[in-house]
């Protein structure tokens, strides 16, 4: 044990002789390092010696302790934030274990997690089905659009729009569109709540997708339903492979026409509608940071809305004609506020 300790210490002694020697190289061979690039240096250098320490505390308490204790491995004190934790550790006979140690532990491939999302603890007042049977009357849709077009769609921090975007630009200065950002059914009835999503808002631009929708309203003598257009642009992580890929995963692409296609319908006549069958068909690659435009339409209702069909179209508008559209879909939704009218009436 006595020379286990001894060549930990002298590893850590060349260690930080070999960081002390890299710092004065450094400083003796190069007068332009930024504040930046040196920071990101102390930071890393802090990293290691943070970890140096709790493998060194870890091998101490592990000779120390009772015998029989797993000793935490190097991989495992990568989970490991502060001392505190590896001494509750060993002074706790092994009980006390790390949450981050337990993950990394867990026999499933891919480890698992001890604190999952914050919607496993979501007050069961806000259940989703209670909700949409709060916003099932036959004026709806009326209520959603009034929520959505008083609130638009709000600033993303992490949006992937370039402030001269021209199609968004286009689109958000045409008197014709109304812009807006999906909405849930709230808690009381023509009530609505703004949301972030997967697909949609700041959050999803942060993890790789900029989805922005127009509603425009039915012409008359032009068209019998309205239409809806959108924005989208997808960045590095909804490429195929991340730092490996310049395209677009096809489930980003579907993502975009799913969602286009039901907020269509949710502003027009049924916000509590599911989409019951979507064919989607990629035609060309979509390449990631590249502003596409998606245009879609209602092509038939029947059973007096509860079945809506519409169609939609992803293209990129500087692209030539014959490569300018990327993807189609067609998708039939239900009126699901409608089968709860329907079944409440029975």
């Amino acid at each position: 044990m006595m020379k286990r300790r001894f060549f930990l210490m002298c590893v850590t002694k060349e260690y930080n002789s070999s960081l002390t020697h890299a710092r004065t190289h450094s400083a003796t061979t190069t007068t332009t390092t930024t504040t930046t690039t040196m920071t990101a240096m102390d930071t890393t250098d802090a990293t290691d010696d943070a970890r140096m320490r709790l493998m060194n505390l870890s091998i101490v308490l592990a000779e120390e302790g009772e015998c029989g204790v797993k000793e935490l491995n190097e991989d495992d004190l990568r989970a490991v934030s502060t001392e505190e934790e590896v001494r509750r550790y060993y002074e706790s006979g092994g009980a006390e274990v790390p949450v981050g140690v337990l993950e990394r532990r867990c026999k499933q491939a891919g480890g698992g997690r001890v604190c999952m999302s914050r919607t496993e603890a979501r007050d069961p007042g806000l259940d989703m089905a209670k909700r949409s049977a709060l916003n099932s009357h036959a004026d709806a849709a009326k209520d959603y659009r009034s929520h959505v077009f008083a609130h638009g769609i709000p600033f993303r921090k992490h949006g992937l729009f370039p402030l001269d975007d021209a199609l968004l630009t286009e689109l958000s200065l045409d008197a014709s569109l109304r812009p807006f950002q999906k909405a849930i059914p709230g808690g009381e009835r023509g009530k609505f709540a703004s949301c972030e999503s997967w697909a949609v808002g700041d959050e999803a631009a942060q993890r790789g997708l900029d989805l922005r929708y127009f509603y425009r309203e039915a012409v008359s003598g032009q068209s019998l339903y309205p239409k809806l257009v959108a924005v989208a642009r997808v960045g590095d992580s909804g490429a195929i492979g991340i730092d490996t890929w310049t395209l677009a995963h096809g489930g980003c692409i579907e993502t975009i026409l799913d969602e286009c296609t039901a907020e269509l319908v949710k502003c027009y006549c049924a916000p509590c509608c599911v989409t019951i069958d979507l064919n989607a068909k990629i035609k060309k690659p979509l390449p990631i940071h590249t502003t596409v435009r998606v245009d879609v339409e209602i092509k038939s209702m029947e059973s007096n809305g509860l079945r809506i069909w519409t169609r939609a179209t992803l293209s990129n508008p500087a692209a030539s004609p014959a490569d300018r559209v990327l993807a189609t879909c067609e998708a039939q939704l239900c009126d699901a506020g409608m089968l709860t009218r329907i079944s409440t009436e029975q």
